[in-house]
C-alpha cells in the first residue's frame, strides 16, 4: 500500500497525525472488503485508519457488507460463479457457512435490518433453480422460489424487509415479480424478458434491465404502487451499448451505473426524477463496480490505470476522485 503524504519532514509530528487521520475519516468512510488476484483470491480488509489485514484464507468472491457494517457475507471456492455462501463476523473476526446453504449458491442479497439473507441455488439434482431465506435471529431456513433450472433471478429486498423482487419464467411467459418473504403473496411488475431487477430502498421503485431490438440493454424503472397496481415501465437509458451493474443512491434519487458507450468501461449516474445523465469517470481505461457509501455521499470503484485495479473514492457531489488503497496485486471486487 503506497499513500501520499505532504512532505513530513517539514511538519511537525502532531499535525502529520491529525492531517492522516482526517485525509482517512474523509476518503474511506467504511472499511471495505475486497478481494486481490493471487494464487488463493483471498479477502481483504482495509479500514479508516488506513491499514491492510487478510481475514479470510479461503479463495473469495462477491464479499457484501450487512447494512449495519457488522458482518461480510461472500462465496468460498466458487466453481463457475457458485460457491459456498459464508458470513465472516466483525466483532468475533471468524467466519462461518450460512446453515441448510449448498455449495452451489450463485446469488446472495442481504435484506435491509440484516436479520435475512437470501440466495439462490440449484437443487440437489440440478432440476430447479430455489431461492431461500435465512433467518440470522430465529436460525430458520424457507424456500421462496422452486422453478424449472434457469428460469429463476434473485433480485434484492424491499426497504421493509417484507418483499423480494425476483425474475420468473412461468410457462414460456417471462417478467418481474415481487414475492412476499413472510407469507405466499406474488405480485408480476412486468411482462418482458428482462433482468436484474433491484429494489429502490424505500421499496416504492423497482430498477431492471431490459434489452431492446438491437441487442443492446437500457435500465428501466417502474412505481411497485400506485394505488391501480404497477406502472408502466420506464427507460432511463437510452444510449449505445449495454448499461451494466448498476446501483441505486440510497435516497432514490440517482442510479449510478457502468457503460461502454465511449469505447471502454465508464462509471455514470442518471437522474432518475428528470434523467440527466452524468458521466463520473474520463479515461481511457476500465472502471468497475461502483458503489454507494451509506450516506450516498461517495462513490466507490475499482480502475486498472496502470494494469492493475485498484480502490479510488469519488466525492458524488464535486466529482473529485482519489485513490484511497493501492494494494499488492491487482482487485478483483470490492465492497463497503
Amino acid at each position: 500500500m503506497r499513500t501520499k503524504y505532504a512532505p513530513a519532514l517539514l511538519l511537525p509530528l502532531a499535525l502529520i497525525l491529525f492531517a492522516i487521520a482526517a485525509c482517512g475519516n474523509d476518503q474511506v468512510p467504511h472499511d471495505v472488503a475486497y478481494v486481490i488476484d493471487n494464487e488463493n483470491q483471498n479477502l481483504y480488509l482495509f479500514d479508516r485508519a488506513g491499514e491492510e489485514s487478510k481475514i479470510i484464507n479461503d479463495s473469495v468472491t462477491d464479499p457484501a457488507w450487512s447494512p449495519n457494517q457488522t458482518m461480510v457475507a461472500y462465496l468460498s471456492d466458487a466453481v463457475d460463479g457458485k460457491g459456498q455462501l459464508k458470513v465472516w463476523h466483525r466483532e468475533t473476526e471468524d467466519a462461518a457457512k450460512v446453515p441448510d446453504a449448498p455449495t452451489n449458491v450463485e446469488e446472495f442479497f442481504w435484506s435491509p435490518d440484516s436479520r435475512l439473507i437470501a440466495y439462490m441455488a440449484d437443487s440437489a439434482d440440478g432440476i430447479r433453480s430455489e431461492i431461500h431465506v435465512y433467518d440470522f435471529e430465529a436460525d430458520e431456513t424457507s424456500t421462496l422460489v422452486s422453478e424449472t433450472a434457469g428460469n429463476v433471478e434473485l433480485g434484492n429486498f424491499s426497504g421493509d424487509n417484507q418483499w423480494i423482487v425476483i425474475c420468473l419464467n412461468v410457462d414460456e411467459s417471462p417478467g418481474i415479480y415481487k414475492r412476499s418473504v413472510q407469507g405466499v403473496d406474488e405480485v408480476q411488475l412486468t411482462d418482458y424478458d428482462d433482468s436484474r431487477p433491484r429494489f429502490s430502498a424505500d421499496g416504492k421503485r423497482v430498477a431492471f434491465a431490459r434489452k431492446n431490438s438491437d441487442g443492446s440493454t437500457d435500465i428501466y424503472t417502474l412505481e411497485v404502487e400506485t394505488g391501480n397496481g404497477p406502472s408502466a415501465a420506464k427507460a432511463l437509458t437510452d444510449e449505445d451499448g449495454d448499461e451494466i451493474d448498476f446501483e441505486w443512491a440510497p435516497n432514490g434519487r440517482n442510479i449510478i451505473y457502468v457503460s461502454e458507450r465511449e469505447g471502454n468501461p465508464e462509471i455514470y449516474a442518471v437522474d432518475t426524477a428528470d434523467k440527466t445523465t452524468r458521466r463520473l469517470t474520463q479515461n481511457r481505461v476500465d472502471d468497475a463496480d461502483p458503489k454507494w457509501s451509506l450516506s450516498g455521499e461517495q462513490v466507490l470503484f475499482r480502475s486498472d490505470n496502470d494494469g492493475k485495479y485498484h480502490l479510488f473514492a469519488m466525492d458524488f457531489g464535486s466529482g473529485t476522485q482519489e485513490r484511497i488503497h493501492e494494494a499488492h496485486g491487482s482487485i478483483l471486487t470490492a465492497d463497503w
